[in-house]
C-alpha cells in the first residue's frame, strides 16, 4: 500500500516548514518535534546574488548570474491521457561558442547539457532571491531572445517550475501529443558563481579560481595569488592595482602626510620588511627623530647619492653644499658659509 493523499501532503508541508510528521491528526502548528531538509553544500550558491540582473540580451552576465534561453524537450513516460506533462529544461546547442563564462566548455556548462541529471550543478536562479528572476516559458520561436509565444504565470494549464533541477511541469495540457503549444524554450537565469564546497574549500586549503587569476592556499596562514592585489581601502571596490599602472602588482591605498593626522590612509608593517628589488619612493622619513641608522656596521651602503648633505646632532647643524669647483659648508646656526680648501692630487695618486 501508498501512502494516501493527506499523508503526503502532510509530510510534504511538514518537511518544507522544518516540522517531523508524527500523525495525521496532527496540523502544522500542534507537531512539536523538528525537522529540516538535507542539503549538500556543493548545490548551495557560494556567491551574491544581484537583485537586478541583465536581460538586455542573451548571455548578459552579472556576477554569478548569466540570462539563457534553454531549451525544453519532453520528458518519455511523463504523459497521461490528457497530454504530455513533463518537459527539461537543456543548455543551448551552441552554449560554449555564445556564453561568456569563464567555465563555458567546462561539465556541466556544456552544449545541450541536461539540467536535472547534474544533481543541482546547474541550477536557475529562482524568484526568492528577486521577482526579476521569475522564469518566461515560450512555445514556438527559436532560439532568439523573446521568439515564440509567452506561456503566462496564470495560464490555464497551471504549469509549475523547478528551479533546482530545470523541470516543467503542466497540470492541464491543452491536449494529447505533441500540441503546438507544449514548452520550446524558457528563459531564466543560471548560476555560474561558485557552489559553497568549493569557497569553503578554497578558503581552508585546496585552493580555487577566482575571475581575476588563480589564488591557492597551500596550508594555514598562506596565500598565494598569481593574480594583482589592491588594498583600496575608502578608494572602494573598483580601485585595483591596474589602476595606479599595467607593472602593478601589488596596491595599497592611503593618503601622504596621513601619519598622526585624523583621517585614515597610513599602511603600517608590523615586523620586519624585506624588498629584495629596487625601491622608488617619495620623502623618507624614519619613524622618530635621531633613533634610527641607515645601514649597520656590518650591512653598510655602498654608496650614497644625494644633492646638499644635511647634518646634524645635538652640537651642530651644517650643510654640505656642491658648488661647481669646489665645496662649501654652511653653519645652519650662524648662517655663515665656509670654503673647504682642496689640494689638487697628481693623477697617478
Amino acid at each position: 500500500m501508498g501512502y494516501d493523499a493527506k499523508t503526503e501532503r502532510l509530510i510534504s508541508i511538514k518537511k518544507l516548514s522544518g516540522k517531523a510528521q508524527t500523525s495525521n491528526d496532527k496540523g502544522l502548528s500542534n507537531e512539536g518535534l523538528p525537522s529540516g531538509i538535507t542539503m549538500a553544500s556543493t548545490t548551495v550558491f557560494g556567491a551574491s546574488i544581484s537583485t537586478n540582473p541583465p536581460t538586455a540580451a542573451l548571455y548578459d552576465i552579472s556576477g554569478s548570474v548569466e540570462y539563457v534561453r534553454f531549451a525544453s524537450t519532453f520528458i518519455a513516460g511523463t504523459d497521461t491521457s490528457d497530454g504530455r506533462h513533463g518537459f527539461q529544461l537543456t543548455l543551448p546547442s551552441d552554449y560554449e561558442s555564445n556564453s561568456s563564462n569563464s567555465k563555458a566548455g567546462t561539465y556541466p556548462y556544456i552544449n545541450s547539457q541536461a539540467i536535472n541529471i547534474t544533481s543541482g550543478a546547474l541550477q536557475l536562479i529562482p524568484p526568492s532571491f528577486a521577482t526579476a528572476y521569475e522564469a518566461t516559458p515560450y512555445y514556438g520561436g527559436s532560439g532568439t531572445k523573446g521568439s515564440g509565444t509567452v506561456i503566462p504565470v496564470l495560464d490555464a494549464r497551471d504549469w509549475y517550475f523547478d528551479y533546482f533541477n530545470g523541470i516543467f511541469f503542466q497540470q492541464d495540457p491543452s491536449g494529447t501529443g505533441d500540441q503546438a503549444d507544449n514548452p520550446d524554450y524558457i528563459e531564466g537565469y543560471l548560476y555560474i558563481g561558485d557552489m559553497l564546497s568549493t569557497v569553503v574549500s578554497n578558503a581552508t586549503g585546496s585552493g580555487g579560481t577566482v575571475t581575476s587569476g588563480s589564488f591557492n592556499v597551500p596550508s594555514a596562514g598562506e596565500f598565494v595569488t598569481t593574480a594583482s592585489i589592491s588594498v583600496a581601502g575608502g578608494e572602494g571596490m573598483t580601485y585595483t592595482a591596474d589602476s595606479i599602472g599595467t607593472d602593478a602588482y601589488f596596491f595599497v591605498s592611503g593618503t601622504s602626510g596621513a601619519k598622526d593626522g585624523a583621517s585614515a590612509g597610513v599602511g603600517v608593517f608590523g615586523g620586519d620588511l624585506v624588498i629584495s628589488g629596487a625601491t622608488h619612493c617619495t620623502s623618507f622619513t624614519p619613524l622618530t627623530d635621531n633613533t634610527y641608522d641607515l645601514g649597520s656596521s656590518d650591512k653598510r651602503f655602498a654608496n650614497i647619492y644625494t644633492g646638499d648633505l644635511h647634518l646634524q646632532n645635538e652640537r651642530g647643524n651644517w650643510t654640505v653644499i656642491e658648488e661647481e669647483n669646489y665645496l662649501s659648508l654652511r653653519n645652519n646656526k650662524t648662517g655663515k658659509k665656509f670654503k673647504i680648501m682642496m689640494e689638487l692630487l697628481p693623477d697617478d695618486d
